[in-house]
């Protein structure tokens, strides 16, 4: 049929048809283009996915498309809202610095009460201007003033306060013998930690084979607790270690351990630095990671959390802090990781607090360590500090350096 032989109504139809045609080409045209350019930069710009992240997390949009896909699993399967601030003591120290627990606990029937023990203790100290992160283990048999549930006064070792008193035992433990302001913390298990390093793909890490060994030793009982499986590891050198294998790599504390700047660490200080090395290995595994990777791990962490009543992850951080600190993750530096307290004693048989770790002059050790935190704060020890000082002086006869 001619336009001739159209209406002019038909003619005016058959316009706005060709007219929408053209802008859907148009459009899709634009949307190829816009996929072409991000590919481009993700490919090509440096640092172009801390820029997709930070944009991402910050703008509405994406907040909106995260809040979506996690923010009921992560309420309903993670949050803990038990925690009530005002039973937490703190110390004022300002908002120039965010500090984090994270505890790693050693069930062995899949417990994930206070009926365990906090075997991994450490402080994340994040620079909110800089982005600067250091990380802090607490020796585990660190003899520390705790409360017990009913209210008592104890010294004991530090993974005690969380069996004495629960998760506000543990923080108070932490805030009231160092001074500290920490209200958040974060809690795993074997399984969240093994779960966490396969959803990122494992690690590569430079074992002995003294550490080859023990790893195959403790991944027998790390299989029955977890009911996870892992091939026994055949190599030394740089290898590939499963989640199952990495985390009975941390375990290891009967030989010592070396970090890539010679410093050689024993026993439970050799442990512990082998926990800070995995950390930041995985840290620096998720920082380069893929969307797929990420995926894994948030859905490892949120969604897969708490399957069959069995957790793996627990943590009183607020769903809008967590989306805030996943910018501080893609951005920040780790630049430092070390042991507390620096200067201690480890009574031999027959001694006061055998088996225990007693810091030599506590509050010497607190200022120091508030030093490496927090370079830019003036710090006096509280009344408290100085007293537990005297009390683990004199009950276990164990002086400061500059005292003998």
């Amino acid at each position: 049929m001619s336009n001739k032989r159209l209406s002019k109504q038909e003619r005016i139809k058959r316009k706005r048809r060709k007219k929408r045609i053209k802008m859907c080409i148009f459009i899709i045209e634009i949307l190829f283009l816009l996929v072409a350019i991000g590919a481009a930069v993700i490919f090509l710009m440096p640092n172009s996915k801390k820029f997709i992240v930070n944009t991402f997390t910050k703008c509405a949009v994406g907040q909106a498309i995260i809040d979506a896909l996690y923010k009921d699993d992560y309420d309903s399967n993670v949050y803990d809202d038990s925690i009530d601030d005002d039973d937490i003591t703190t110390a004022d120290l300002g908002d120039g610095y965010t500090n984090i627990a994270l505890f790693g606990i050693d069930p062995r029937y899949d417990e994930f009460e206070d009926s365990t023990h906090t075997d991994t203790i450490m402080i994340v100290n994040i620079n909110n201007k800089t982005h600067e992160v250091k990380l802090v283990s607490v020796y585990r048999d660190t003899l520390l003033r705790m409360e017990t549930s009913s209210g008592d006064v104890d010294y004991e070792k530090a993974n005690a306060a969380y069996f004495r008193n629960g998760i506000t035992g543990a923080l108070n433990m932490l805030n009231e013998n160092f001074d500290l302001d920490i209200t958040e913390y974060a809690m795993v298990n074997f399984s969240g930690l093994a779960k966490i390093i396969d959803a990122l793909g494992g690690l590569d890490v430079n074992i002995t084979e003294d550490e080859r060994f023990y790893i195959n030793g403790y991944l027998t009982e790390t299989r029955k607790i977890t009911g996870m499986s892992a091939p026994d590891v055949k190599q030394t050198g740089v290898v590939h270690l499963s989640g199952l294998q990495a985390t009975a790599y941390c375990r290891i504390r009967y030989v010592n351990y070396t970090d890539e700047a010679g410093n050689i660490y024993h026993d439970d200080y050799g442990r512990t630095a082998r926990q800070r090395s995995i950390l930041n290995k995985i840290l620096e595994k998720a920082k380069s990671a893929g969307v797929k990777e990420l995926i894994n791990v948030a859905d490892t962490l949120i969604k897969e959390n708490n399957v069959n009543g069995k957790k793996i992850i627990s943590t009183n951080i607020k769903w809008n802090r967590i989306v805030d600190l996943l910018t501080v993750a893609v951005d920040c530096n780790l630049t430092e990781t070390f042991g507390f307290p620096y200067d201690t004693y480890t009574p031999e048989q027959g001694e006061p607090y055998y088996g225990y770790v007693v810091p030599r002059g506590l509050k010497q050790n607190v200022v120091r360590l508030h030093e490496h935190l927090f370079p830019n704060l003036n710090y006096t020890p509280s009344s408290l500090v100085n007293r537990i000082d005297k009390y683990i002086i004199n009950e276990s006869g164990v002086y400061p350096p500059d005292s003998e």
